[in-house]
């Protein structure tokens, strides 16, 4: 069942990668303006990867007047978002989060998806909160009838805005399931070291080195006086067996 689950998970997770690789290249908002006569007027379009375009040719007053300023993202996030992207698809399809032997690489891939993650849901709530709602661009969508201009104004969101909500659903279960991994590896490996370091402690003997060189310095001793002990040794039992000899001799 874990096996499926983890599958499960890994699929859905390879999906939103895909999701969000594909957003890049869509369109994430639309703001237009169309006139009583049904002409448009204002058209302007926001992409991620190439910022705000128009439709419309350039001397038309109404639509460079209602052009957005500073709603874009940064290129740099855009960038580091791409490069995340391929880094977790090649940890995700070449390395298994279920093996604890190697760990470090596991804690890399667990920084990855996270950051995935991040990036994907500032897209999703800081891009209209701090991008579009300070410009007057209404999110997520909004009919506006201004009567002085006899113009209707459009506001939406599109496609890769989407597909970046899709994303987030998909990848956030796995980048979850694969934390709660890494946190329990390093938990099951605090709580190994633990016991062994206990384990040394309880065992460990407090060694005396006074004890030890004293007693090596008797022993050392004690040697030297055998060796001096034993040339008059010796000689005490050659002389008892001389007077042995003679004795028996003179018998």
């Amino acid at each position: 069942m874990t096996v499926n689950l983890k599958s499960g998970y890994k699929i859905i997770f390879i999906i939103g990668l895909l999701l969000g690789f594909a957003s890049v290249f869509l369109d994430w908002y639309y703001f237009q303006g169309v006139n009583d006569s049904g002409e448009v007027v204002v058209n302007w379009i926001y992409n991620a990867l190439f910022d705000w375009s128009t439709e419309l040719s350039q001397g038309a007053i109404i639509n460079e007047f209602y052009e957005p300023k500073n709603a874009s993202l940064p290129v740099a996030i855009i960038i580091a978002f791409l490069i995340v992207i391929f880094l977790s698809a090649y940890l995700v399809l070449f390395l298994d989060v279920e093996r604890k032997d190697n760990l470090p690489r596991l804690k890399q891939f667990g920084f990855v998806n996270l950051s995935l993650v991040t990036l994907i849901g500032f897209f999703v709530l800081i891009y209209p909160l701090y991008f579009l709602l300070p410009n007057g661009l209404y999110y997520p969508f909004l009919a506006y009838n201004d009567y002085e201009l006899e113009v209707t104004f459009y506001y939406s969101i599109g496609p890769g805005y989407f597909l970046q909500l899709i994303s987030f659903v998909c990848t956030f279960p796995y980048a979850m399931f694969n934390h709660s991994i890494i946190n329990t590896f390093e938990k099951e490996q605090s709580s190994a070291e633990n016991a062994i370091k206990r384990h040394v402690e309880s065992v460990r003997e407090d060694l005396d080195l006074d004890k030890l060189i004293s007693q090596e310095e008797f022993k050392l001793e004690s040697a030297k006086e055998s060796l001096k002990e034993s040339p008059a040794s010796k000689s005490e039992t050659q002389k008892i067996f001389d007077d042995f000899l003679t004795v028996r001799g003179r018998r």
